[in-house]
């Protein structure tokens, strides 16, 4: 399996009222359309599993200007709300480094022998090319910390140029072991909010500049990483951490 190739684009982050989420779905639906991932599932949910070194060098990089994340993402989905979400297996490793408003990522697809490995704390095969995109972020062995499990609802542009994720009921967890169901059980912290992410590539498109100006006054700078290791820390991050900006 080989990883895609970078993505370089432009991300903004909200965690807006119920009222401004369907006030600014509403300006941006006549330029957007939905994205469904599992057509037998319609209620699609991710399960995001955050990984660090023993001693946290991808959180202190939020201090250097130039964040960076290393991820297991796997997706699972739901018939309907009442009834469990089951991955879909479907999963990828992702580095995803945050500059300001620039972003790049880069995923490379998983199997399920490597996904159980990086899960319990051991290493990826030396051949494996998701073992070459872990190298050339840490040297260091890498662990699992903190999950975000969160139902998703996703808008595009045709052209795929614009993608608006809504991440609802998002609650960050113990990492799961391999094997265990899809939602996580040994919950850490609920999100008092839903968190609305906005991507773009190239040049800002007018209607979406207008559609950020309700959006301004809930605008956030953290990360889910960063939500996470908060809960897992009690509230805080550890020192220097939280002198690190």
């Amino acid at each position: 399996m080989e990883c895609h190739s970078p993505e370089l684009d432009h991300e903004r982050r909200f965690h807006p009222s119920v009222s401004v989420v369907e006030a600014f779905l509403s300006a941006v639906g006549p330029f957007t359309e939905p994205r469904r991932y599992e057509l037998g599932y319609p209620h699609a949910f991710t399960r995001t599993t955050y990984f660090d070194t023993e001693e946290l060098s991808l959180l202190s990089s939020r201090g250097t200007g130039s964040a960076q994340r290393l991820r297991l993402r796997e997706y699972a989905g739901a018939v309907d709300l009442a009834q469990p979400p089951v991955l879909t297996g479907q999963r990828f490793l992702e580095v995803k480094v945050t500059s300001g408003e620039r972003r790049m990522k880069s995923r490379c697809p998983l199997s399920g022998v490597e996904a159980e490995a990086l899960l319990s704390g051991a290493p990826l095969p030396e051949a494996s090319v998701a073992a070459e995109l872990v190298r050339r972020l840490t040297p260091a062995p890498v662990k699992p910390m903190v999950t975000a499990w969160y139902r998703r609802v996703t808008r595009v542009t045709s052209d795929e140029r614009v993608r608006i994720t809504l991440d609802e009921d998002l609650t960050f967890a113990l990492p799961p072991a391999p094997g265990e169901p899809a939602a996580p059980t040994r919950l850490l912290q609920r999100a008092p909010s839903a968190l609305l992410e906005v991507k773009w590539q190239a040049r800002l498109p007018y209607w979406l500049e207008r559609a950020f100006v309700p959006l301004m006054a809930c605008e956030t700078h953290g990360s889910k990483f960063e939500e996470g290791m908060r809960a897992l820390f009690g509230g805080a991050l550890p020192l220097p951490l939280s002198k690190a900006r």
